[in-house]
């Protein structure tokens, strides 16, 4: 029953024809691509969705230099914090609701006047969550900037109007890396409608530098790796018992291979984050925004086993696990399906041993990495009780039925 859990969008074919053709005016097509979706007037290309960060961050500080705050999620990519702090911003981590989303209430109440920005990060937050923040955001006159890595291309319908994810904040990112929704090695995107912050970054983008090959060529072996060990037979007969080894031995070289996060070092901020996007990976975007069926039918797949996981816990009814509220299935379209557990780690290789694999890490409690801040034991606990299930579009009904099945017996055998 062995199921590559990593399904990378971006074909063969295409990845291919990308060394192969030129620019010519795609760069064009991928703004008002993004524009359209996400209604907002300014859209840049970056090298990485951090560099977005980076630059929303020092304009920010440029124009709030009194402000030396910033509110943003606990349970996140420990880069992100990382970036803040090699910023000399204070990092305030609010609660989280139930959806590891930021707490509204705690919110109003860190907010203050040393309040530079409220970053959101979109994990497995429904549409009311952004609205609530963005609301509160716009009434204390407080920037807000949304990290849609995850969650791009998602979106809530409201009558006939498409409302998408990454259209909350007054600064949204994007990320175009090798495992989101749309794969392009590296790449990343900021949308907005303030013009003066574009002109900025139009200064600063121009000053950066091609991004390095060898890092390209390093992401793109890494990709065809994947590719060749998403093939069942490989995957089943070689890398799923070397990934199970991994995780019971705790290899950290090879689980790092699919849990890129595990590479996190505190560090200052590298040379080639100052860099543009690779032409290359522009062809790789430019393909996929235009293959408009496949990126449907990937959403389509997704959204429907979401909905079937939902149903079959439900159904089962087993006691030591929660199943997050998804009341916004095209919205909430998780890339592979949440559950919190105990006994993770019992969990986690007894799955193992039934053919099954699971990503046991998300993001990662930045609290506990950055010790200097105030704990709040709701994050702490999302990191010890969360795994992912396998989502895409190779994942039937039958092979749900399965996991949910073998979580059950876990369960009923402790």
């Amino acid at each position: 029953m062995s199921l590559f859990r990593i399904n990378i969008y971006l074909t063969i074919k295409f990845f291919f024809l990308s060394f192969f053709i030129s620019d010519n005016k795609k760069t064009k097509k991928i703004i008002n691509y993004l524009s359209n979706k996400s209604k907002r007037k300014n859209i840049l290309l970056t090298s990485q969705l951090r560099v977005g960060f980076i630059l929303v961050l020092k304009y920010l500080k440029r124009l709030n230099p009194d402000k030396k705050e910033i509110i943003m999620s606990s349970y996140n990519l420990a880069e992100m914090v990382n970036i803040c702090q090699n910023l000399n911003l204070k990092i305030v981590f609010p609660k989280l609701n139930e959806n590891l989303f930021i707490c509204e209430k705690d919110l109003k109440k860190k907010i203050n006047k040393k309040t530079l920005a409220v970053v959101t990060t979109n994990i497995f937050n429904s549409f009311n969550d952004s609205k609530k923040i963005k609301n509160l955001c716009n009434s204390k006159k407080v920037p807000l900037i949304e990290d849609n890595a995850i969650y791009f291309g998602n979106f809530k319908k409201i009558g006939n109007k498409k409302i998408y994810a990454g259209s909350f904040g007054d600064y949204s990112l994007n990320s175009f890396n090798i495992m989101k929704n749309i794969s392009a090695m590296y790449g990343g995107s900021i949308e907005t409608n303030d013009k003066k912050f574009a002109e900025f970054a139009n200064r600063e983008l121009n000053l950066y530098k091609k991004f390095p090959p060898i890092k390209f060529l390093m992401q793109s072996i890494i990709f065809l790796i994947l590719k060749t060990l998403s093939i069942r037979p490989i995957y089943k007969l070689f890398f799923f018992n070397l990934l199970k080894k991994a995780y019971t031995q705790n290899n950290l070289f090879i689980l790092s291979l699919v849990y890129p996060s595990l590479k996190f070092k505190k560090r200052s901020l590298p040379d080639y984050y100052f860099t543009k996007m690779n032409y290359i990976s522009k062809n790789m975007i430019y393909f996929q925004i235009n293959d408009v069926e496949n990126f449907n039918i990937n959403h389509i797949a997704k959204k429907n086993n979401n909905i079937y996981y939902t149903k079959v816990f439900k159904n089962k009814k087993i006691r030591d696990i929660k199943v997050l509220k998804n009341k916004d299935p095209n919205f909430q379209n998780y890339n592979d399906f949440p559950i919190f557990v105990n006994k993770k780690k019992y969990l986690v290789n007894y799955l193992f041993s039934k053919g099954i694999e699971t990503k046991t890490i998300q993001y990662v409690d930045c609290q506990k990495i950055f010790k200097s801040y105030k704990n709040h034991k709701n994050s702490r606990n999302y990191e010890n009780e969360i795994i992912c299930l396998p989502n895409h579009k190779k994942i039937t009904q039958k092979y749900i039925n399965y996991v949910v099945s073998c979580i059950d017996m876990f369960y009923k055998n402790l």
